[in-house]
């Protein structure tokens, strides 16, 4: 029997020779280096948009012309920090992986991305960076296939030829110390706990991961605000160059950041919005603007420095910038014209205004219902709409202005318009901080004098300088001496040393022990009595203290720190609070160290004072409780006469009395009923003789 071999079966011969050509194309491939591209430049050459996403395809950064300035500060020469303070859905997330993208690809390097916690980090990897590594060829290209089960590609660490990319929670101390980074990329940094692990901040904890890479390292943190004074992007961008992004007014030559404020929109007789009259008017010629004209004007954006700075002696606001570079024009000093502000920390901050998807109706339509819903919804818009912190209850102003607006006299001295003394007393450990306040007509109050008396207050020595306090007098602008009718003590926190020295005191007569409440009815609450007899029943003659509503006496002074010092010859607000000129910057901060936190707690609504930024309260306290000493003597309500009373003890009110007017009585016929009224609405007038009472 024959047999047959078929061609296809015959084995194919066995090549010795090497592929030469695919050889030097590998090594071509390896020893070409890659594009020097800028984050702009790679995100419009190389980045896909995922499907998940509404802008499928390809990355074009002219649709959200805000974000290109931020993408070019991660390669502007001298930039090792970037923060950004946006709302949301605008352009956060996109920079970040942008940048992430581009070294990756271009530079790569080891990189942290830090998220709140290790589940919202899994989130982040699973629905941004793989979809972005997937859909962007060079991306993909670099990690390869790879599955979860490879040691070097899980879902929260992927290493890629040059680097790797790790992702954790903020709350884990351990993986934020483990391994040297370049990039740090840290989003949502508000949701942060204040210490991993109590072991210090996260972000402090990551940035000790890129001593190595001092020379040539990048942190960008990016979140939108939340509350004022515990926002940690707020504290950020006040670090930063304070960048904005100004556009072109369509009717006149003015660059300008869109503010809130120029968002116009008029009401209807209820007093409700109407969302049909929003437009945006120019901050310079005020024409409004149509729909139309600000995307146009958003096409061309300019980020600029608005840090102020000194220079050349004198504190500057910018007003002349550098040509554009690298997405930013740098702040000039308007005297020798050099770069004033340094560009180490570029911080940006955008609203909804610049986003082109949503009209200025939309925005004005979001703010109308959350002033029906209350002030979380109006917090919610602050945040995520304007890129604004929030200020809960009373705002609390800011210290700079306050600080700004001093008056001329000097500490030491009593102004004009003071006519009578009160003092406060704070107790600490290791001080005595003592304040002088002088009230006048129109609510208006007047800072005297701030002493700090240090001494161990467990012992007698710093208490027998305060006695001696008592004994002194401070000059009125008029020439007279007074002395500060009533002073307070803080018994809070020191209660037995407080009320043994206030009743060493007794004999004066006007030294008080203090009793702060949280109380919002009224600012002087009452007496009350401490001293009890072997029964318990209280003893009418023993220790009083002064009950203070110290809650209602904050919110009042914080209103009146907020107000503006008018044009000058015109009248002070009510309640204007004066402050000497030579006042510290410390001082005012202390003035200005609280803000009232309005929260919900098991369905009940809970107000609580809590400091700012860890500022001490010493200052502000001590007003309150002249305040209570103020308002116990009746300030509140003290008529002309009383003022005139004060005036005369200390010489200033003008003694010259207008001539009496003879005033000639009606006709009227004896006996009749207008004559016996007459002689019945007859009243004598008695002057009240002897010294003034106050």
């Amino acid at each position: 029997m024959s047999t047959s071999t078929s061609p296809n079966s015959a084995s194919p011969p066995t090549s010795t020779y090497l592929d030469t050509s695919s050889l030097r194309r590998s090594w071509r491939r390896g020893a070409t280096p890659p594009p020097n591209l800028d984050v702009v430049q790679w995100a419009e050459r190389f980045r896909r948009l995922s499907k998940e996403s509404s802008n499928g395809g390809k990355f074009i950064t002219a649709k959200v012309e805000v974000a290109r300035g931020p993408m070019l500060w991660a390669t502007e020469p001298g930039v090792s920090k970037m923060t950004l303070m946006a709302c949301t859905q605008l352009l956060k997330t996109t920079v970040i992986e942008n940048i992430t993208g581009r070294f990756i690809h271009v530079d790569p390097c080891p990189i942290l991305g830090v998220l709140p916690k290790d589940d919202a980090a899994e989130t982040f990897s699973k629905d941004r960076l793989a979809p972005m590594i997937r859909d962007t060829k060079v991306l993909l290209e670099l990690f390869g296939e790879a599955k979860s089960r490879d040691a070097a590609a899980t879902l929260t660490h992927k290493q890629f030829p040059g680097g790797h990319i790790t992702l954790v929670g903020a709350n884990s101390p351990t993986n934020l110390a483990m391994r040297p980074i370049r990039l740090l990329v840290c989003d949502e940094i508000d949701k942060y706990p204040l210490s991993a692990g109590g072991e210090g901040p996260p972000i402090d904890l990551a940035e000790e991961r890129q001593a190595e890479f001092k020379t040539n390292s990048l942190t960008v943190l990016a979140c939108s605000p939340t509350v004022a004074g515990r926002s940690a992007i707020e504290a950020s961008y006040e670090e930063s160059d304070q960048r904005k992004a100004f556009v072109l007014c369509p009717h006149c030559p003015t660059w300008q950041p869109l503010e809130w404020e120029q968002v116009k929109f008029d009401k209807d007789d209820d007093g409700k919005i109407i969302v049909a009259s929003a437009r945006y008017e120019c901050i310079a010629c005020e024409r409004p603007w149509s729909e139309a004209q600000r995307l146009a004007a958003l096409r061309t954006i300019e980020w600029r420095q608005t840090r102020g700075f000194t220079c050349c002696g004198e504190k500057q606001v910018p007003e002349q910038w550098a040509p554009l570079a690298h997405g930013v024009r740098r702040a000039l000093c308007r005297c020798c014209g050099t770069l004033a502000v340094s560009n180490d920390h570029a911080g940006g901050q955008a609203s909804k205004l610049y986003a082109p998807k949503q009209t200025i109706r939309e925005t004005v339509a979001k703010f109308a219902r959350a002033l029906r819903r209350g002030p979380e919804a109006l917090r919610t818009f602050f945040n995520t709409q304007l890129a604004r912190t929030w200020r809960e209850g009373v705002d609390a102003p800011e210290w700079k202005d306050v600080y700004a607006r001093r008056d001329d006299y000097l500490s030491g001295t009593v102004s004009h318009g003071a006519l009578i003394l009160f003092g406060g007393v704070d107790v600490q450990k290791d001080r005595l901080e003592v304040s002088i306040w002088g009230f006048g007509r129109n609510r208006e109050r007047w800072l005297v004098e701030h002493r700090v008396l240090t001494g161990d207050t467990a012992r007698p020595a710093v208490w027998s300088e305060l006695a001696a306090l008592f004994d002194e007098t401070w000059e009125h602008a008029s020439g007279a001496e007074m002395a500060v009718r009533d002073w307070g003590i803080d018994s809070s926190a020191f209660t037995d040393v407080v009320y043994a020295f206030v009743r060493s005191q007794a004999g004066r007569g006007n030294i008080h022990a203090i009793d702060g409440q949280d109380s919002y009815s009224n600012i002087f609450l009452g007496l009350g009595t401490k001293d009890a007899n072997p029964r318990g029943r209280k003893i009418r003659r023993g220790l009083k203290t002064v009950r203070v509503g110290v809650s209602l006496a904050k919110q009042e002074l914080m209103s009146c720190l907020g107000l503006q010092r008018p044009a000058a010859g015109a009248a002070f607000p009510a309640g204007f609070v004066h402050l000497p000129r030579d006042v510290s910057e410390d001082g005012v901060q202390q003035l200005t160290a609280e803000e009232l936190v309005v929260s919900l707690s098991r369905g009940k609504t809970r107000r609580e004072w809590v400091p700012i930024g860890g500022r001490r309260n010493e200052w502000l306290d001590c007003p309150n409780y002249a305040r209570g000493l103020a308002a116990m003597r009746g300030w509140d309500r003290w008529r002309e006469t009383q003022w005139r009373t004060l005036e005369d003890a200390l010489g200033i009110r003008p003694q010259s009395v207008a001539p009496a007017i003879e005033v000639v009585a009606p006709a009227v016929i004896a006996g009749s009923l207008a004559d016996r009224n007459m002689k019945r609405s007859v009243r004598r007038s008695v002057a009240r003789k002897g010294p003034a009472r106050w």
